[in-house]
């Protein structure tokens, strides 16, 4: 994983070369042109339609966002129907959750962080290593809900970068904000679909529409911003956590561990551990089994067997599968791309 979103990262990047650049631009003059531009956006709203075709059948999820610079913004579900009116709620010092469904506020405080100091080097090297993996097409001009907007595609330079995945975006052409972006594996199968409908910039949002209040008689829960993962080794990983963290004893041809995270949050720990073939990576996590919040199967599934422990792989994300089962009271995710026979063989070796 790139040091920043990558999908948003790369679309931010394509605008830019779009925009009277050109691909033998540096680094730092497209960083440059980014900001210039980003800064003339103060706020913008819209509603965000995400649609991803999972199990035979398309999965949408819709959600108003509300976003004003710096560091406000306001997010709340639409659809499905099991999650209309979650809200999530930022309004610069603290975030907000809220679920009416079980009338239960959560309440983080943001750290203060440093602003004076922005790790630059960092930003131009994610550009450097997305541009390195990339080659964007332009596909000429294009109308999305009335907005003039440039076509953009991008696809990996070599077999086994970003998974296979190549794009498609509709670049707004007056304010560099992606308005819809497709993304497809390898073979051209629309993996996700996201839209910003009804968008409006620059309209003067009051800092009002960020105020959170409290509903009546909502439980209100207090917990701490969980710190951002830092790359650790395979030893100080499992001083990190309360359980055994395992990892396989075999793997295939060329991957070697890279490195380790911890990700804390409230009574949950997850291990996530790299290994690394070239641009290729394949990533085990591993946390405390909780039944009470299963998370949902996506993609084509099949069940398969892990040391006659039930295990299912899922398909359907470009060139990479998923693999999850359970070992005692841990569960396990194996991600990567890996043929079938080859997760099973590595997560069989995990004991």
């Amino acid at each position: 994983m790139i040091k920043r979103t990558g999908i948003v990262l790369l679309a931010v990047i394509i605008i830019a070369l779009i925009s009277g650049c050109t691909a033998n631009m540096s680094a730092e003059q497209i960083a440059k042109q980014m900001k210039e531009k980003q800064d003339s956006i103060k706020d913008y709203s819209a509603t965000m339609v995400i649609t991803s075709p999972l199990g035979g059948k398309n999965e949408m999820t819709k959600a108003k966002i509300i976003n004003k610079m710096p560091g406000k913004s306001r997010f709340e579900y639409l659809e499905p129907a099991e999650m209309a009116g979650l809200v999530m709620v930022n309004d610069g010092k603290t975030i907000w959750s809220y679920d009416p469904k079980k009338n239960e506020v959560t309440k983080m405080d943001m750290p203060e962080i440093n602003n004076t100091n922005p790790s630059e080097q960092d930003y131009i090297q994610s550009i450097r290593e997305l541009l390195n993996q990339t080659d964007i097409s332009y596909q000429g001009t294009d109308k999305f809900e009335g907005r003039s907007v440039y076509l953009i595609k991008a696809a990996p330079k070599k077999e086994g970068m970003l998974m296979g995945m190549r794009f498609s975006m509709w670049v707004d052409s007056e304010n560099w904000m992606p308005l819809k972006m497709e993304t497809f594996d390898k073979n051209d199968t629309l993996l996700s679909s996201i839209e910003y409908r009804d968008i409006k910039f620059n309209t003067g949002i009051p800092d009002s529409e960020f105020e959170f209040e409290i509903p009546e008689g909502a439980k209100v829960s207090t917990r701490e911003m969980p710190a951002l993962p830092k790359k650790i080794t395979l030893e100080e990983a499992k001083k990190e956590v309360n359980f055994s963290v395992i990892s396989p004893s075999y793997l295939p041809e060329g991957y070697v561990f890279e490195s380790a995270t911890v990700f804390k949050y409230d009574k949950m720990e997850i291990v996530s551990l790299t290994y690394q073939k070239g641009s290729q990576m394949l990533q085990l996590s591993e946390t405390l089994k909780d039944d009470t919040n299963k998370a949902p199967d996506f993609g084509d599934v099949e069940k398969v067997s892990i040391n006659g422990a039930e295990g299912k792989i899922m398909s359907g994300f470009g060139e990479s599968k998923m693999l999850t089962w359970n070992i005692g009271n841990i569960e396990l995710m194996l991600s990567g791309p890996l043929g079938k026979e080859e997760m099973i063989k590595v997560a069989g070796s995990i004991k």
